[in-house]
């Protein structure tokens, strides 16, 4: 996941659209493909047996590694690599005291973490199996069922 933000975010920046603010809502996207693929690999190992909760987990852990590894990688980026993007950053984004340094990466890690769960509870109802299968309903003998 976070080589996909990463490589997304060097093509926006070489088309000098790394202003472009609105741009990062592709991130969203990204993101939910990339967990997309993390919970139907944990689908795939387990499927007769997939849980949930499993499946949520696997999502989030990825999730948290891919924002995680992306932050730090916009940190380097924006503080060493090229200071003038950080600084056309500040003057688009109004903040109340120092530090905007700070925010701007807790931004970015907090959004990662919103797009994760957010796109983790999307994504792992595609691959939960249904309870009302005539196999579950065998399982739980139901008084009522005359079957």
């Amino acid at each position: 996941m976070a080589a996909t933000l990463i490589i997304y975010f060097l093509i926006i920046d070489l088309l000098n659209f790394s202003t472009t603010i609105y741009l990062s809502f592709f991130n969203a996207v990204i993101t939910a493909g990339c967990l997309f693929l993390a919970v139907r690999d944990v689908y795939q190992h387990e499927k007769e047996d997939f849980k949930y909760m499993e499946g949520f987990t696997a999502a989030l852990a990825s999730g948290f590694i891919g924002t995680t590894i992306f932050t730090i990688f916009m940190a380097v980026y924006l503080f060493e690599i090229d200071p003038e993007l950080a600084q056309s950053l500040k003057e688009q984004i109004t903040i109340a005291g120092s530090g905007i340094e700070v925010a701007i990466l807790l931004f970015i890690f907090l959004s990662g973490i919103a797009t994760t769960i957010i796109s983790a509870l999307v994504v792992i109802p595609i691959y939960k199996q249904s309870w009302n299968t005539k196999r579950m309903r065998k399982k739980q003998n139901p008084m009522n069922d005359k079957h």
